[in-house]
């Protein structure tokens, strides 16, 4: 018997809930919120990003960036610079002592995720990446059609999503 779409959809949500949740055990273990572990990953992986770009590529409201990169700024983590001609838009990138804490802590995340998906194979790696892009943009044109829109889309705003190839993990 052929599992049904509202089973699979079950079944999908709740390996998506269960991801999220081995990320949030990992940035508790380490003494981190969510937002701080995935802003010090995305600072980890490219060196430097403006508050809007963070905030696009990790689906996060601008307040939520700024108040976390405030928290890492006091605890000496990340530098925040103005950005020539935006004053209100800050380029941040991680002091000595957050690349430090960055490569104790997302650097082994990293490489985790990679030996995880480096386990699935090329061919089951690069269906779960398009089936999963694919089935996200079924489902915001969905509720799209139903009036809602989402705020921040990393897609919209252009962002690559792909690692940065020179990181070496």
């Amino acid at each position: 018997m052929e599992p049904s779409a509202a089973g699979q959809l079950a079944a999908l949500n709740q390996s998506y809930k269960e991801m999220e949740h081995i990320y949030h055990w990992y940035a508790r273990r380490h003494g981190l919120s969510d937002a701080h572990l995935w802003l010090l990953y995305s600072l980890y992986e490219s060196q430097a990003h403006t508050q809007r770009e963070i905030s696009s590529i990790w689906h996060y409201p601008p307040q939520t960036v700024n108040s976390a990169l405030k928290g890492l700024e006091r605890q000496g983590l990340v530098l925040l610079e103005e950005v020539p001609g935006n004053k209100r838009n800050k380029r941040v990138a991680l002091s000595e002592r957050g690349a430090a804490l960055a490569r104790e802590i997302i650097r082994p995340l990293i490489c985790a995720e990679l030996r995880a998906i480096q386990g699935l194979g090329t061919e089951e790696t690069a269906a779960l990446v398009a089936l999963t892009e694919k089935y996200t943009q079924r489902l915001q044109g969905e509720l799209t059609q139903q009036g809602a829109q989402p705020t921040h889309t990393a897609g919209a705003a252009g962002i690559d999503r792909s690692r940065n190839p020179g990181k070496e993990a």
